[in-house]
């Protein structure tokens, strides 16, 4: 009888990747750089070989099954990103049969009460909405990276942020706490903090660094900042009402939050929740932390007792996808990888 397959679930946003697997009655977790080459550039692809890598020697020749949750996975070409994956999973010798998908997909099936119908929102290094009806009909928002979207996130509020302490500066704006809290933080005036974050050639995770100190002077009663926030949660919210509206959802639908901003303050999550909760027809908000713990849950709601995952009409091969890296399943994969 052959051994019952390792459980892996990976989340991969903009800024961490975590990863936990099961086995044996054992449960092991990471927490790396992020895999996202849309951040980070081909260092991606050495964050993804060592995870896998390491998930490889913790359950040696046990077969794999699991969940691989990244915000890379474009959905309209998703293609080239599971090549990526499916090379890695060689490369590291891991044999493995793993769900590919946005990050933001296992948030529909991984947490109770929604299970298959409801609104994710992501809100994170970038944003991104998507929901399913009871027909298994999907529709999603966002997810274009920051310069086609990523609205309210923390690469939007950085910039935002960024972009009012220079005008401060020369006058164009008024005056704001965020002169003093992006120099206190960085160690240079805003002009040269925007020239520099502007000539790297990965910028944005330096622009959603920026975002806690608006937070800050949000909560400090600074106007500027207010006004950011203020602007931030009308384009999440546009984002849920957009999803809501297109599966014709109606009023007591439920919405599940995850997102290193939500996370870090607390009251930017409050208001998003009482805006949907009061005017947009939410009949509940759930927010979670624990993101790699949702995947894992989320595969494990679609797996059935001979470890067999079966996708949703909904987001199979629309949303999601099934690769494999055991031999007869591949052929020359590990050329796809840069190294």
């Amino acid at each position: 009888m052959s051994a019952r397959p390792a459980l892996l679930a990976v989340d991969a946003g903009g800024t961490h990747t975590r990863a936990v697997v099961r086995h044996d009655g054992r449960t092991r977790s990471w927490e790396l750089a992020t895999m996202n080459r849309h951040a980070v550039g081909a260092t991606a692809d050495d964050v993804l070989l060592r995870l896998l890598s390491a998930v490889r020697q913790e359950i040696g020749d046990r077969p794999c099954v699991g969940w691989l949750a990244s915000a890379s996975v474009d959905p309209d070409e998703p293609a080239a990103e599971l090549r990526r994956i499916t090379a890695g999973a060689v490369r590291a010798g891991l044999d493995a049969r793993l769900v590919v998908s946005n990050d933001v997909v296992p948030l529909l099936w991984g947490l109770p009460g929604v299970a298959g119908e409801g609104i994710a929102v992501i809100c994170g290094t970038g944003s991104g909405f998507l929901g399913v009806d009871r027909s298994g009909a999907a529709a999603r928002a966002g997810g274009c990276e920051y310069l086609g979207s990523d609205e309210g996130a923390a690469v939007d509020i950085g910039r935002r942020g960024l972009r009012a302490a220079v005008r401060a500066g020369d006058g164009r704006g008024p005056a704001t706490v965020l002169t003093g809290l992006l120099a206190d933080a960085t160690g240079i005036r805003a002009p040269q903090l925007a020239r520099a974050i502007a000539a790297q050639p990965y910028p944005k995770q330096r622009l959603a660094d920026l975002a806690p100190m608006v937070c800050a002077g949000w909560l400090s009663g600074d106007q500027v900042c207010g006004g950011i926030v203020s602007d931030a949660v009308t384009d999440l919210v546009a984002g849920v009402r957009a999803v809501r509206d297109r599966l014709r959802l109606t009023g007591g639908y439920a919405v599940v939050t995850v997102g290193g901003v939500f996370a870090g303050c607390p009251p930017f999550h409050d208001l998003i929740e009482s805006r949907l909760l009061d005017f947009e027809g939410a009949g509940q908000v759930t927010f979670t932390n624990t993101s790699a713990r949702v995947v894992m849950a989320a595969l494990e709601h679609l797996m059935d007792d001979r470890g067999e995952v079966t996708l949703p009409a909904a987001i199979g091969d629309r949303h999601a996808w099934m690769v494999s890296s055991a031999p007869a399943a591949v052929t020359g994969a590990e050329e796809e990888m840069c190294v």
